[in-house]
């Protein structure tokens, strides 16, 4: 049998003989190999335990460093909790039209923060794993939440820091900083890029991991949006994505151009998701509520909402910048998202933050990409006058033209497009309520076959394919999902949905997703 022995009793042992030794030199008696042997044996076996323990608590201790952790502002994204903490400065004069890069670096990594102190006429480019378009393709100051080229102010949010120089008599450019994790597994660069002579001075930290670590599969996007004026009722788009992905965060600013309302009545978001694969959506109330204010803004920041800019001048008359970061609260999409928000003919800019699985796509689906849609018949506010044929059931025809009449009664028709696969009709009406409209869309088919058409709304709504009636659906609690057996014919397939606005869980949430699926 052979024994082993761990470092720590061997040195324990040779301290135990060195005592040993002194022992039996005062104590004849003792020298004897089997009383040695006897207590060496006796020390190794009370010994054993303890070290056991100790083994047992450095392992424990190992097991209790995870292997990712949450990224602060972005939980959704989970890091790797082995790497070496890495730093890139940059100082340099960019040309007009040129770049520079701040960033380029084979991966695996994550850019973990960066600053920078100069954004008037510079722009931000940011591509990850050898994308052939850069996922970030942004003016520098939005990007960093400065709206409409005002003068810097504080931001104080969980992904954006802007901190305006208090020195007197000094420029007063920022430090702009970015804390949203950028996670690569090939490279990344990151450019700037100037419209005017600029100096350029940036500082990146950055996390580079092992070889062969696994990272998370979401990469870092950004969309940006300016209207000035926005088109009312039109819906202000802030992201339209396909693939798998989130929303982590997002800057609103509204210059007010109109003075007939108040700047934030604007009936707040519409997030329509999943169109083809699980119909689903998000409605807001009023555009302060989508970031946590009542009865419009205040001067206050939170990590995950806030308002850093604001003016109000009267009711009527104010400005403001908003934003809200979704760390606790993330929207997730797998197939597909469009986010927009209720707004009025002011001047409207945004910059959103959001993730996305690279390659990831929406899957094809058969879903008419326009309808023709009627101006509204009042009288839903029950489902009784819900039912009420109104004389546009009675108006056959390929397409409707630019009207539809019978004898007296007019009604204007619209021509709107469909988004993955959605008939969004607060576009058009914004927040009506208890009024209905007819759709009209065809969808084509190679062949006779049977089919279920699919169909996500809520509220009063009726279904007519072909000419024939196929269902009445009451969807009071909010939006809901139905399959209903439909028989193809070879050539053009006509749909008609009358459909109603109220309020219940949706919010006046007025859209309908429609699609044709295999039995």
């Amino acid at each position: 049998m052979i024994l082993q022995l761990t470092s720590w009793q061997v040195a324990t042992l040779f301290t135990f003989n060195f005592f040993m030794d002194l022992l039996m030199h005062y104590f004849p008696a003792l020298r004897s190999n089997a009383v040695r042997f006897f207590v060496t044996l006796v020390f190794i076996a009370f010994s054993a335990p303890y070290v056991v323990a100790q083994d047992s608590q450095a392992e424990q201790s190992r097991m209790l460093i995870p292997g990712t952790f949450p990224d602060p502002a972005v939980p959704m994204i989970q890091l790797p909790m082995e790497f070496k903490s890495q730093r890139v400065v940059t100082h340099a004069v960019v040309k007009k039209g040129e770049a520079v890069d701040i960033l380029n670096v084979k991966g695996p990594g994550a850019v973990r923060s960066f600053w920078q102190l100069f954004a008037q006429n510079l722009s931000i480019e940011i591509t990850v794993d050898g994308a052939d378009v850069p996922q970030v393709n942004v003016p520098s100051r939005p990007f960093f939440g400065v709206m409409h080229d005002l003068e810097d102010y504080f931001i104080n949010s969980a992904g954006i820091v802007v901190v305006p120089n208090p020195a007197p008599g000094v420029p007063g450019t920022p430090g702009y900083n970015c804390y949203m994790p950028i996670p690569f597994r090939e490279s990344c660069r990151i450019s700037i890029r100037a419209s005017e002579d600029q100096l350029v001075d940036t500082m990146v930290n950055w996390h580079q991991y092992p070889e062969g670590t696994l990272i998370t599969p979401f990469r870092f996007h950004a969309a940006y949006n300016l209207k000035k004026p926005a088109v009312p009722r039109d819906g202000f788009q802030m992201l339209d994505a396909e693939g798998r992905g989130f929303v982590a965060g997002l800057f609103m600013g509204a210059i007010q151009k109109e003075h007939s309302d108040m700047v934030f009545h604007t009936g707040g978001m519409r997030i329509l998701i999943d169109g083809e694969t699980d119909p689903h959506a998000i409605r807001g109330c009023n555009m302060e509520d989508d970031y946590g204010f009542t009865w419009g803004f205040n001067d206050r920041q939170t990590p995950w909402f806030g308002c850093p800019w604001h003016k109000n001048r009267s009711r009527n008359d104010q400005d403001g910048v908003f934003y809200r970061f979704f760390g606790p609260d993330p929207i997730a999409f797998h197939s597909s998202i469009s986010l927009s928000t209720g707004c009025r003919p002011d001047d409207t800019e945004s910059i959103l933050y959001y993730y996305r699985v690279l390659g990831s796509k929406a899957p094809a689906v058969i879903t008419p990409t326009t309808w023709q849609v009627t101006d509204p018949f009042p009288g839903s506010d029950t489902w009784e006058g819900f039912q009420h044929a109104e004389f546009a059931e009675r108006i056959s025809g390929e397409k409707w033209g630019e009207q539809i009449r019978d004898g007296e009664q007019v009604k204007a028709v619209h021509t709107i497009n469909s988004d993955h696969t959605w008939l969004s009709l607060n576009r058009l009406f914004g927040q009506l309520e208890n009024q209905s409209v007819y759709a009209k869309a065809s969808v084509d088919s190679d062949r006779p076959r049977k089919a279920f058409l699919r169909i996500a709304a809520d509220d009063y709504a009726g279904v007519w394919f072909n000419g024939k009636k196929i269902a009445e659906l009451q969807h009071v609690n909010g939006l809901e999902t139905v399959r209903l057996p439909i028989d193809l014919q070879q050539g053009k397939n006509e749909i008609v949905i009358k459909t109603s606005n109220k309020l219940s869980n949706n919010r006046y949430l007025w859209a309908v997703s429609c699609v044709v699926e295999p039995e």
